[in-house]
């Protein structure tokens, strides 16, 4: 599905939550592409296969749950993995 830029609500090592100005159907297999900073400032892109879980509509336009297709590990999602790690340790 092409359906275009989607705003991150929400991330973890499970799935996204998006806000979109369209819905897509439950089941809808997505790319959602990621972009990190590295340390030196340097923009790194991870792509992530998804799978749409759920849409629900919302005053700005639709929320929509997203599952990753395959586990985020440290040897295939390098960037955002450690994002997450950063992040859960940010929180404790």
């Amino acid at each position: 599905f092409a359906a275009g830029r989607l705003q991150i609500m929400a991330l973890n090592k499970i799935g996204a939550g998006l806000h979109s100005k369209e819905t897509l159907p439950i089941g809808a297999k997505i790319t959602v592409s990621l972009a990190f900073l590295d340390p030196d400032r340097v923009e790194q892109q991870e792509k992530l296969n998804a799978t749409v879980a759920w849409a629900k509509p919302w005053e700005k336009g639709i929320l929509l749950g997203v599952v990753w297709d395959d586990l985020v590990t440290k040897e295939k999602n390098r960037w955002l993995y450690y994002y997450l790690e950063e992040t859960l340790k940010s929180t404790d």
